[in-house]
């Protein structure tokens, strides 16, 4: 809102010209970015000497190569320096998603403590050089004076210096779809080694050559046997994508004459989310699965001193009047109750109201609403849902409503009729809403009793009448709560991302302990715990998806020569015909106390 001095001596031009992108050196393009590069130095851990050689040194040959290019002409990461950005925070949040993740669970625990860091490690470069490709293969860079920049001869950098070159200018082809493309290509191979450094390089190869061929096939999008490492820069791709497109000034309407607030608004916000006052789930900001929310009017009132104390001319000083602003220029939903506003709970059980941000993204950039699947809901509908007697009650009600006998009747047709694959989708939503299955099938009619004459022999059989209803409805009974996923060790549980899979493991677990020891499904082998496919599908209904989460976590045994195959044919029990099977790996035996 406050103009920039340099754009004001700066004479206007109508229409606008475009004035090119000032050349930096590559220390300054870090400079630009030094808050995320204290992240990861603080998230590294390593000595002064090798986050300088592992880190600082590729991303400052990275700096030389592309400098202060764009990575679209109106789309994600569009605008100076935004190629750059891209891969630097591709590179620190898959390094960030490496840690944590098992690798190498099939190898010896030697072998498992010298390559788990150069995993993560092609983690972090992987991600770097991911963004980068189809840039590369599309953009046309000239000066002033119309000199291309031949990519092949050397860096975006030593071209300019070579060429006294202050301003260049990016052009895309005609094709309006090329010029908003971002994403994996095979160009990025020709400048691995340069921006890696043959020290990096070969500290990868020492670990094992197929770290190396990892790094070039998942940075260039070509298909890979290091399943794990891809997944994770993917996922980063994705979430990484999603928050761009949130934080783009496009998502907030398009520039109107005079002054467009919601950058300003979502900046505000950005910088109060930073400090100590506007901590997540404390009094002026809360958090959970489904959103984030402004507690009015605390929140809203801070937004109005932060623009006053910036100095913003035009800021309002009135609550209600952010609070309006933020709803027009849609920063804020509009879909609460009470002009625009949700109801959430406070620690000590008030009710609150509260605004809910739109796209948590767009001032919040690490959040992940998966982080929260396991925390209680802070609005009062979530609080409500998660209640665990709320099933109970609905169910006592409907009761109280349904004669014993129809309630009987429909129970026994319910359980005849629907289908397995209904009933364990039923019991997946309850799993994933963290509620405890209840006991709410009716006990079975009494089999009829036959009379016998004293003396004689037996006579037709008489049917015992049964109790009257008059007494008022049978009382629920609320069964135990059991969960499979207590069998699972907490060490394993944080390995595995969705809780239903949590609990689905600790479904196969005791089926493991439970089988017989002629079992014609299951059997111990040289490689791990073998399950045939066919028993596990009577156990998990989406049998990929679960086999596919437990290979992620190092869970699953595959044959060397074949890393990607989790189901293989074993002899279950030995000696007979091979079935298809999934064998949990020793590792996962070790762990899971099989």
């Amino acid at each position: 809102m406050q103009g920039n001095p340099a754009q004001a001596a700066r004479p206007p031009a109508y229409p606008p010209v475009d004035r090119g992108l000032p050349i930096a050196t590559a220390i300054g393009v870090l400079a630009a970015n030094q808050e995320l590069m204290n992240r990861l130095r603080l998230h590294a851990a390593v000595e002064p000497d090798v986050f300088a050689l592992r880190f600082e040194g590729p991303l400052l040959s990275l700096a030389e190569q592309v400098n202060v290019l764009p990575a679209t002409a109106s789309s994600l990461f569009s605008g100076e320096g935004g190629l750059f950005r891209a891969a630097l925070e591709m590179a620190f949040y898959s390094f960030q998603a490496g840690d944590g993740r098992i690798f190498t669970g099939n190898e010896t625990v030697e072998r498992r403590h010298a390559l788990e860091g150069r995993w993560r490690y092609v983690c972090f470069l992987a991600g770097m050089f991911y963004p980068l490709g189809k840039t590369l293969d599309n953009i046309v860079v000239t000066s002033e004076q119309g000199q291309t920049w031949r990519r092949h001869f050397g860096s975006l950098t030593s071209w300019a210096v070579d060429h006294s070159v202050e301003r260049v200018f990016a052009t895309w082809p005609a094709a309006s779809e090329i010029e908003q493309e971002i994403g994996p290509s095979s160009h990025i191979a020709s400048i691995i080694a340069t921006v890696v450094g043959a020290q990096n390089l070969q500290w990868l190869d020492d670990g094992s050559p197929e770290l190396v061929k990892a790094l070039y096939e998942i940075s260039s999008g070509s298909s890979t046997t290091a399943g794990n490492c891809r997944d994770v820069v993917h996922t980063m791709w994705e979430r990484i994508s999603r928050r761009e497109e949130a934080r783009r000034p496009q998502a907030f309407g398009r520039q109107t004459v005079g002054t467009h607030m919601g950058p300003y608004l979502v900046g505000a916000i950005r910088a109060l989310l930073a400090t100590a006052g506007w901590k997540l789930n404390a009094d002026k900001v809360k958090a959970d699965q489904s959103g984030l929310y402004l507690v009015w009017p605390q929140a809203i009132e801070d937004i109005a001193r932060f623009g006053k104390e910036q100095g913003y001319s035009g800021w309002p000083a009135n609550a209600a009047t952010i609070a309006e602003l933020l709803k027009s220029c849609q920063i804020v939903t509009q879909d609460g109750e009470d002009l625009g506003m949700h109801e959430v709970v406070a620690d000590s059980g008030e009710i609150l109201s509260a605004f809910k941000l739109r796209n948590p993204l767009a001032v919040l950039e690490d959040f992940d609403p998966d982080a929260y699947a396991e925390q209680s809901p802070k609005t009062l509908q979530g609080v409500v849902a998660a209640d665990p007697l709320a099933p109970a009650e609905a169910q006592a009600e409907a009761a109280a409503a349904t004669p014993k006998a129809h309630a009987q009747s429909k129970a026994v047709e319910s359980r005849s009729t629907k289908p397995d694959a209904v009933l364990e989708q039923q019991q997946s939503i309850e799993l994933e809403h963290g509620a405890a299955p209840l006991e709410a099938e009716p006990e079975p009619a009494p089999e009829p009793v036959s009379r016998r004459p004293q003396g004689g022999e037996p006579s037709e059989h008489v049917v015992e009448p049964e109790p009257s209803d008059s007494a008022g409805p049978v009382p629920i009974r609320e069964a135990a709560e059991v969960r499979y996923s207590d069998l699972v060790p907490q060490e394993v549980q944080r390995d595995i991302k969705k809780r239903l899979h949590v609990e689905l493991l600790g479904k196969v677990m005791k089926a493991w302990q439970d089988r017989g020891q002629s079992s014609k499904s299951m059997r111990m082998t040289d490689n791990g715990a073998a399950i045939s496919v066919e028993t596990l599908a009577t156990l998990v209904r989406d049998v990929p998806a679960w086999v596919g989460e437990m290979a992620a976590a190092g869970l699953i045994y595959s044959p060397p020569a074949t890393p990607g195959l989790k189901i293989i044919k074993v002899a279950i029990p030995e000696g007979s015909k091979p079935k298809e099977a999934i064998v949990l790996s020793r590792f996962a035996v070790k762990k899971l106390g099989l």
